[in-house]
């Protein structure tokens, strides 16, 4: 998985953080770092991400990447509602909000995938 740099990774294990909270609010987790602490902390790799420009210049790679985060985060979901957790903020699989989000998220990288075919040829 070479698509998976530190800096997506920091990002990746801080929303892995944000979603345990969530789902596990009282846990380990809130008497160790805070939900605001996290959340600042996201919302600046975020802001980031933004002005940063694009690290992939292999297109299949960020395609693979974008497929792996969205999977990651489904699975994610899934997982800590199979071991009890409930979103306080109302994150669930059956929630239709949920899925609207992921069918966006595969058209954008659908999107993607023909805009860069058609560079290619």
């Amino acid at each position: 998985m070479n698509f998976l740099i530190p800096f997506q990774m920091i990002y990746m294990i801080i929303i892995t953080l944000l979603l345990i909270n969530d789902f596990f609010p009282v846990s380990f987790l809130s008497h160790i770092v805070s939900p605001e602490v996290l959340l600042g902390v996201m919302i600046g790799l975020f802001l980031s991400v933004l002005f940063k420009k694009d690290g992939h210049t292999d297109h299949d790679v960020r395609i693979k990447a974008q497929l792996f985060y969205t999977m990651y985060l489904l699975s994610l979901v899934g997982v800590l509602t199979a071991l009890g957790g409930r979103s306080t903020i109302g994150i669930s699989l059956n929630d239709l909000f949920l899925w609207i989000v992921l069918l966006l998220s595969c058209c954008h990288t659908f999107s993607y995938w023909k805009k860069a075919k058609q560079s290619e040829t």
